[in-house]
């Protein structure tokens, strides 16, 4: 498991544990005399964004899955499914993984990060921020034959805007193919390097082929972008800090421990 991956687990996980046992943790259903909580319900749609952030299942089907699943580990209490060694690795790992995030929490919670720290962070950051802002539109179609058909007809002084109406398979096309302004971040590399290199009102002479398809681009502005604020990026700054922090930490216990590791067959 990567860390980035079990740090962010392991801060949402103790939010909402810090949720759950603040409040009343209150029964929500009885299957054959074993309640299911607040707290559970909680873990379980914790769970099912991890896996899909855009899950958002009603509260009636979620209690309905923990149903099912108290009704199968019943069942596999009955088979004696929880004595076989399967089972008993598959704890031994959730286990590891649940108290390693614990203890993740417990370090945080105890060594918060200064507001010094910070700000430290971000004006260091915003110094080597490009802040450089494109404006652009494009006309977007599936196979280059139709590509050098649309770029032939800018050639015979055809209308970008109308022929983005016309020819352009992106949801800005019925705009005229205008995207706004955005930071070259924004985009796939292959768009931004290619409106970076052309100047303004000029338009792609061959189509820019990216995983979304074949685009003609028309480069109509630069500027210079305003940076976000402090409190924007706060949470984000806090996030890279904190894995730094927790990466600081394992390496400490890992010098003061004594670890070997078995030889590996070929």
């Amino acid at each position: 498991m990567k860390l980035k991956l079990a740090l962010l687990g392991s801060i949402l996980l103790g939010c909402v544990a810090q949720q759950a046992f603040a409040e009343e943790d209150k029964t929500l259903a009885i299957v054959n005399g074993q309640d299911i909580k607040q707290s559970t319900l909680q873990f379980y749609a914790l769970e099912r964004r991890q896996i899909d952030p855009k899950n958002s299942a009603p509260m009636d089907q979620l209690i309905d899955d923990l149903i099912n699943m108290q009704l199968l580990k019943e069942e596999a209490h009955k088979n004696k499914l929880d004595k076989s060694a399967d089972f008993k690795a598959r704890m031994k790992f959730i286990n590891l993984s649940m108290l390693s995030q614990v203890a993740m929490i417990h370090y945080l919670d105890s060594h918060p990060i200064p507001e010094a720290r910070l700000k430290e962070e971000y004006d260091a950051n915003i110094t080597n921020m490009d802040m450089t802002e494109l404006k652009a539109s494009h006309i977007l179609v599936q196979d280059e034959t139709k590509a050098k058909e649309v770029i032939e007809k800018l050639s015979k002084g055809g209308k970008f805007a109308e022929l983005a109406k016309e020819y352009s398979t992106g949801p800005s096309g019925p705009k005229g193919g205008d995207l706004g302004w955005f930071s070259p971040q924004r985009m796939v590399p292959e768009f931004s390097q290619a409106v970076l290199a052309m100047k303004d009102n000029e338009y792609s002479k061959k189509a820019v082929q990216t995983q979304f398809g074949w685009h003609i681009i028309l480069r109509t502005g630069q500027r210079k972008g305003t940076p976000p604020s402090f409190e924007e990026v706060k949470p984000t700054i806090i996030a890279s800090l904190e894995q730094e922090y927790i990466q600081k930490h394992i390496n400490e216990l890992r010098k003061k421990a004594k670890i070997k590791i078995a030889q590996q067959n070929p």
